[in-house]
């Protein structure tokens, strides 16, 4: 009986130590991270003046001059800003369903259709078709950007996460609230934050970053990387030493044009705006 126990309890620490282990390579981790740099906003000037027409004067040339700055500022997505703090260790296992919820179904519009369903209408290049209830979308026509193949079912197509979810969670979005993290999920305020792709070379990618997945369309990989590094400083997500070093050496080997890396303030800060203005959406 004792001999029994002994088997049971070794097995039960050999099934934690190895679930422990699976973890970790599922979960990298690292004493350092790097996030996309942004750059210092314009400033507008705070000098006073006695004369109240000079004074309007000079705020309305100041203003035009903040807003004309603040939309040709433009910042390279290839510029890094290190952090010597660690990457990865979340004190909680990701989770989907936990951590960030399904797609939802906006009660502030008048629509029935889920993020699902908006993201298939969005990406479909002619009229689509619904099901029975009028809200599932059932055909229409889906150019694949990672495969560059064209797909008339719904049921071929997934909705991708362009940084995964669990990407998301280890590399920042488990600081965050419930309620930012379902944003994050459903986040329709730009069209490549979810992409509709085929379901098969969605599997592929899973959760992986450009270290481990690249699309197969190679008309495509700049325009990936770009927009893995927009999505990454939209949120201010982390990227692991190697993430960063191979998204480098990707974009040379294939022979990225560097004036695709660039985001205007403008634009980082429209995106931010529309994630203040549609937490709601999630409560």
């Amino acid at each position: 009986m004792k001999k029994l126990l002994l088997v049971m309890m070794l097995v039960a620490t050999f099934g934690k130590s190895q679930a422990l282990a699976e973890n970790y390579l599922a979960n990298p981790r690292f004493d350092d991270y790097y996030t996309v740099k942004e750059g210092e906003p314009p400033q507008k000037s705070s000098a006073s003046f006695s004369d109240p027409l000079t004074t309007a004067q000079d705020f309305f040339s100041e203003s035009e001059q903040f807003f004309s700055e603040l939309r040709t500022r433009l910042y390279s997505l290839l510029q890094f800003e290190h952090h010597n703090e660690s990457y990865g260790d979340v004190t909680e296992p990701y989770n989907r369903a936990k951590h960030f919820g399904g797609w939802l179904n906006d009660r502030r519009d008048e629509f029935c259709y889920n993020t699902r369903a908006k993201v298939l209408i969005r990406d479909s290049e002619s009229p689509v078709d619904f099901s029975s209830n009028g809200c599932s979308v059932s055909a229409g026509k889906w150019q694949d950007p990672y495969g560059d193949r064209s797909y008339t079912r719904a049921s071929d197509i997934q909705i991708d996460h362009f940084v995964p979810l669990k990407n998301a969670y280890l590399s920042g979005a488990y600081k965050w609230s419930r309620t930012k993290r379902c944003l994050y999920g459903n986040f329709l305020g730009n069209d490549f934050h979810l992409l509709a792709v085929f379901g098969k070379e969605n599997a592929s990618k899973s959760d992986k970053t450009p270290e481990g997945y690249m699309p197969p369309n190679p008309a495509y990989r700049c325009q990936y990387l770009a927009q893995w590094l927009k999505v990454k400083m939209i949120w201010s997500l982390g990227l692991t030493p190697p993430e960063k070093d191979r998204v480098l050496e990707l974009v040379q080997e294939n022979h990225c044009d560097v004036d695709q890396f660039v985001y205007s303030a403008t634009e980082l800060a429209g995106q931010r705006q529309f994630m203040t203005d549609n937490l709601e959406m999630c409560q």
